[in-house]
């Protein structure tokens, strides 16, 4: 696959991921229609999670949570959406996070 192929792919999930989370009431817009360019988190938004996006046919959790957390600022936990094959709608992917930050945020709810 070409770069330009993976990086629409990209913009698509991260597109797909910004119009959910509005749905569930937050504001989300993808950093590139902000900024214009890629760089930190995929999203910017008003969730109290800093979250990478990534569409891609091999996982690579590992590496991903790594960098989900590395752009994550103080108090906003790191997450990855991951596409799950064969579904569109982002609510059916897969959310990968620390068990520290899950605990942290279950811990604020209860």
């Amino acid at each position: 696959m070409s770069g330009a192929t993976s990086r629409r792919k990209g913009q698509k999930a991260e597109q797909a991921v910004a119009k959910m989370l509005r749905a569930w009431g937050w504001a989300a817009r993808t950093s590139r229609s902000v900024q214009g360019v890629q760089g930190g988190a995929d999203l910017i938004t008003d969730c109290p999670l800093s979250i990478e996006v990534k569409d891609h046919q091999r996982f690579e959790l590992a590496a991903w949570l790594e960098q989900a957390v590395r752009q994550a600022g103080p108090g906003r936990p790191g997450v990855v959406f991951a596409k799950k094959r064969g579904k569109g709608n982002p609510e059916d992917w897969y959310a990968v996070m620390r068990v520290a930050d899950l605990l942290e945020l279950v811990r604020q709810v209860r």
